[in-house]
């Protein structure tokens, strides 16, 4: 019997990188031969800003940063200032800190070339840029590892983490604006979700190990606060390895060293503590924001990208069928609905490619899918999942052509799309 020039695996690994370099080669293009050179844009500048004006200007007045990142279109935030004078920024510092090598690389670059050293040339765009796709796409393959420690076949965890990479509108938060916050968000859980997942032994639960997968979650939410509805999920996958109190405190401790730094960055910009950044933005919407959210003509993540809810309905139907993990789904399922519950109220999407509030979701949603349909298979011969394969095609080759479209702009990237406009977008 002859052996099998690759193990799946190994394709997997191939095609990750593969994943990596087609992305690479997209940015770099669109920075070199687009219009603008700039990969940092809408939110991301906001994000960004507390990089520039800490390692450029040495101060948090970022009036000058969001004139210049801003340029040619003005700053969001007008004439703004905080009761301590200062430009104020509602954006969190998680993503500024995970963009934080991606800078100095880039800095590094610009001090031994031609560039301009201040934190906006070419080599800034496009070091963080790449170093976050790095960062979300090698996510994926310790996500692959996590469902490996549950037993998860590889075909199955292959299927599931790559559908969500080629299914979703994650696709062009990778391969086009990575600096936004949500695949950055989504790398995190990963990662968090390979620790957690490990059923540690008692002498690898150090202080420190735990202290560490604290600070990575408190950054989770720090990336964007919605985040914190992945929390129970991950809490309850770690909690298959706590016992004492002691291991609680220091994870506890780290999340908490997170939040404080959060805090202290407000308190810094305003000179009062403050809780809520964003004003007097969002939650306003009322039951009407739910449809909007999940099935209306102009957000709806179902509609959009049926591929979330393929993979809700296997959660769901792992409730029903596993004797085992339902915590795990349960909690998977609670973070969903609270998340949507909060998007519903908030429903203010802005430019966006479906609807991007819901990304961060897809790695609990595989998370748990993977597991459903693996132990479905196993305990259930009767169930026949061979549907999901066709799904999970048809949700890639429609994401492609929803993509294309966007990418042309043949349809409004705002609320102003209708669902009809934008799957007939190549007849128009």
């Amino acid at each position: 019997m002859k052996k099998k020039l690759f193990r799946p695996q190994q394709i997997y690994v191939i095609f990750l990188l593969l994943f990596f370099a087609v992305s690479a080669m997209l940015l770099i293009a669109s920075a070199t031969l687009g219009n603008s050179p700039d990969l940092i844009v809408s939110d991301g500048n906001g994000y960004y800003a507390w990089v520039r004006s800490i390692f450029i200007d040495g101060d948090l007045d970022f009036a000058n940063d969001f004139e210049l990142l801003y340029f040619p279109e003005a700053s969001p935030f007008g004439s703004q200032i905080t009761p301590k004078g200062l430009v104020p920024n509602k954006y969190p510092i998680g993503v500024a800190i995970l963009e934080i090598p991606g800078f100095l690389i880039g800095h590094l670059i610009a001090n031994l070339t031609s560039f301009e050293t201040d934190g906006l040339s070419l080599p800034y765009h496009l070091s963080v840029a790449l170093s976050l796709v790095g960062l979300i796409v090698f996510s994926f393959y310790l996500l692959f590892l996590a469902l490996k420690n549950y037993t998860v076949k590889d075909n199955i965890a292959i299927f599931f983490c790559g559908t969500a990479l080629l299914g979703t509108n994650l696709l062009h938060y990778i391969a086009k604006e990575p600096t936004m916050a949500h695949g950055a968000g989504l790398a995190l859980a990963n990662i968090a979700i390979l620790f957690a997942s490990q059923k540690l032994e008692k002498e690898r639960l150090t202080p420190l190990s735990l202290l560490s997968f604290g600070l990575m979650l408190g950054l989770l939410i720090l990336v964007r606060n919605t985040n914190i509805f992945l929390l129970p999920f991950l809490l309850v996958l770690i909690s298959l390895s706590l016992q004492e109190v002691r291991e609680w405190f220091w994870l506890t401790f780290g999340i908490g060293i997170m939040l404080f730094l959060q805090q202290l960055s407000l308190f810094l910009l305003w000179g009062e503590p403050i809780l809520y950044s964003y004003g007097n933005e969002g939650f306003q919407a009322n039951l009407r924001g739910f449809l909007n959210v999940t099935f209306g003509a102009s957000y709806g993540v179902f509609v959009y990208h049926p591929w979330y809810l393929i993979l809700l309905v296997l959660n769901i139907a792992g409730l029903f069928w596993l004797k085992f993990d339902r915590n795990l789904l349960l909690s998977i399922l609670f973070g969903f609905f609270a998340l949507t519950l909060i998007n519903g109220l908030w429903d203010r999407v802005g430019d966006s490619f479906g609807n991007r509030m819901f990304i961060e979701m897809l790695a609990p949603l595989s998370f748990g899918a993977a597991i459903a349909v693996s132990k479905i298979r196993q305990f259930s011969q009767n169930i026949d999942l061979v549907w999901v394969l066709p799904c999970a095609a048809i949700a890639i080759a429609s994401n492609f052509y929803l993509w294309a479209g966007y990418l042309l702009r043949q349809y409004p990237h705002n609320s102003d799309r209708t669902l009809l406009a934008v799957y007939q977008w190549l007849l128009n």
